[in-house]
Formats: structure tokens, sequence, C-alpha cells
């Protein structure tokens, strides 16, 4: 199925053509997937009520597992982009993500952006952090988030190569600074459009770039999720894995393969 390759304020308007992305497309048509694979995902193009949950950064044994009981609880999926390091720090966690359905993806070694580094060096980076997943999770991993969503070119030509589909997000709740419950939630559920891929985390794993006055995420990220759950439902909406989303519809790409603000 042929991609379409829009505009990222498209994407991220307050009314996304959900279901009409074509008619803001490049060209006003379709591109041939060869042209379009090395760019990154940012939802699919669907009038349908599903959405995907992601979770970045984990996993961590003082948030993740909180977050797991509480998908368990609404018997919901989510995609969870982890880092090697914290994998193989917590291999239960990661086992545990795999056993109750959920979509095991890679978020790097740690959470340095791509843009410090060289292609070859990024490229090597990746290769490596999913091997080393893999090898704790005993499952394939085929997508890839880069840390704050920042790239290059041939780097993303280079997570290609490797097998993995670049994946970013279409809206996110901004949870990686404290608020409240309410707030988080609510931002994530203005986010939430037929097609959309929703960037949380379950942790943050970047405390060092903490900015003058911002706090380290102390609310409840299980009571986020709940909410969320709740809302999206009551509005008739369903989830589905990442991989579900992207295997059922057409994707939605863009051509910014830098995102600069911080995620």
């Amino acid at each position: 199925m042929p991609d379409l390759v829009v505009r990222r304020r498209d994407i991220e308007r307050d009314d996304p053509p959900a279901g009409a992305f074509r008619g803001v497309a490049y060209g006003r048509g379709l591109l041939p997937s060869f042209l379009t694979r090395s760019l990154g995902t940012f939802c699919v193009d669907t009038t349908d009520r599903v959405y995907s949950l992601t979770y970045d950064d984990g996993p961590d044994p003082r948030t993740t597992p909180g977050v797991l009981d509480t998908l368990a609880r609404h018997g919901a999926r989510a995609t969870f982009f982890v880092l090697s390091d914290a994998a193989r720090r917590h291999p239960a966690i990661v086992r545990r993500i795999v056993a109750e359905g959920h979509e095991l993806a890679l978020h790097g070694r740690d959470h340095t952006s791509l843009l410090t580094m060289d292609d070859d060096a990024a490229v090597a980076m990746v290769r490596d952090a999913r091997a080393a997943v893999e090898d704790v999770a005993g499952e394939r991993v085929r997508l890839y988030r880069p840390p704050y969503g920042e790239h290059t070119w041939g780097q993303a030509r280079g997570v290609r190569r490797l097998g993995l589909e670049l994946t970013i997000w279409s809206g996110d709740a901004f949870d990686w600074v404290h608020d409240e419950e309410e707030a988080v939630a609510r931002r994530a559920l203005a986010s939430v459009f037929p097609g959309a891929i929703l960037l949380l985390h379950d942790t943050r794993a970047d405390p060092e770039t903490l900015g003058p006055g911002e706090r380290l995420p102390e609310f409840d990220r299980a009571d986020v999720l709940d909410r969320i759950l709740a809302s999206t439902r009551a509005r008739g909406y369903r989830e589905a894995t990442t991989g579900e989303l992207t295997a059922r519809y057409r994707r939605v790409r863009s051509m910014a393969r830098e995102r600069m603000a911080r995620a």
C-alpha cells in the first residue's frame, strides 16, 4: 500500500485530516514506497476510531509496572519503545511487556540524540541496541524511534537498511516534566484522532536536560493512562499497537526528519 507524505503542520494541526490525508499530500497523490520508506511514520490515514498508545524511555521498575497493570485492567495494548541499557538492567519487565501481548520496539541504547553522532556511528549504535533488546526479550524488534525524534537523512536510510521502521508520533502529552494528572491526560486526549500515534513516557531517561523552572515528573503515570483510556473508550475509540496500525492502514509520513522539541 503506497504511503502518503505530508507536511508536519498538517499532522499536528487542531483538526488533522484523518481519513483524508491524501488531500494534503505532496503532489495531491501517492508516492511509491521506495521513495518514502526512509521517512518517519507519524500516524496512519483512517476514519476508524483507532489509535496507538506508545511509551518511551523505559523500562523503569518504579513506573512501568503500574502502566502495565493499568493496561491489563482495561484489556488494552501499547507499544513500548525501550532503551537497551534499561532493558538489560530490568529484563523481567521487558519479558512482562512481551508476555502480556504488548509490542516491543527500540528507542536506542540511552537517550542520547542521534544528532550528536555521525551517521555510521549512529546506525551502529542502533544495530547493537536492537541486538541487546532482542537478546533480553527473545523477540524480534521491528520499530525504532530516535530520542527526541531527531535524526539525519543518512541515519534514517541506515536505520531502514537495518530492517527497522522509523516511527515518530503525531501528538504527545508533554509528560516529561511534572504536572497534575488531569492536565497531562487532557493534553494527551487533545492529540487523539483516528489513526493517531500518541507519545507517552513511562519514565524520563534524560533528567540531566531538565530546564530552568522544570521539575522531574512525580505524577502518577498509571492514573494518567486510566484517564486516557476511560475517555477515549467513552468516545468510541479502541487501541492498537503501532505495528497493527501500520499493517492495516496507509502510513502517513512527513518530510520533517529532525524534530527539535525535546520529548
